[in-house]
């Protein structure tokens, strides 16, 4: 750390800070947006990165270390991606499936009879046989 310039070093640290918070208010805004479930986690997603990207590189220094480390993570970060790519589709999908049903209950009112039936709460009573 001797020859460093330890004002210079400060104001890293405080605009690494400034950063972070306007990131994390972003968070914040973008969570009382109305946003679709899909869209909304993967902007949520990018600003978290965002964030990782400035603490990795400032704070934990990895901007400064060799290339075997800088890979080490890359490829970490690799298979990350890789694994909330296959979870993303479930977000979609599952809201898609309630709306349907939420739909399909409003438009046929026999619909919420069988629904509830099958679901147990008002089904007939057996007369415990």
């Amino acid at each position: 750390m001797s020859g460093h310039d330890p004002q210079a070093a400060v104001r890293t640290y405080l605009t690494i800070f400034g950063a972070l918070a306007f990131l994390t208010i972003l968070t914040v805004g973008v969570a009382y947006m109305d946003l679709p479930a899909g869209p909304g986690v993967v902007i949520a997603l990018m600003i978290a990165l965002a964030k990782i990207y400035l603490i990795a590189s400032f704070f934990m220094h990895l901007k400064d270390e060799g290339r075997l480390i800088n890979v080490s993570l890359a490829v970490c970060l690799g298979l990350v991606l890789i694994l909330i790519v296959f979870v993303l589709p479930d977000i979609g999908v599952h809201e898609l499936e309630e709306l349907q049903k939420e739909e399909a209950l409003k438009q046929n009112p026999y619909a919420q009879m069988h629904h509830a039936a099958t679901e147990g709460v008002g089904a007939p009573d057996e007369g415990g046989h």
